[in-house]
């Protein structure tokens, strides 16, 4: 018969393991709106001289 190993999970890991990720969450957040704004800007600026002439 096969014995399954049982690894304990201390407090230190019950703790750290939903900080990071409650951190990679937020991290991940962060990154999408930057790109959204950085991709925001880059379209304003392309389309920017189009604005006085009713194209855009």
């Amino acid at each position: 018969m096969e014995k399954i190993v049982k690894k304990n999970v201390g407090p230190v890991g019950k703790t750290v393991i939903p900080i990071l990720g409650a951190v990679v969450v937020v991290a991940a957040a962060i990154a999408y709106i930057c790109v959204k704004i950085a991709d925001e800007m880059r379209y304003n600026e392309k389309w920017k001289d189009y604005d006085e002439c009713g194209w855009h």
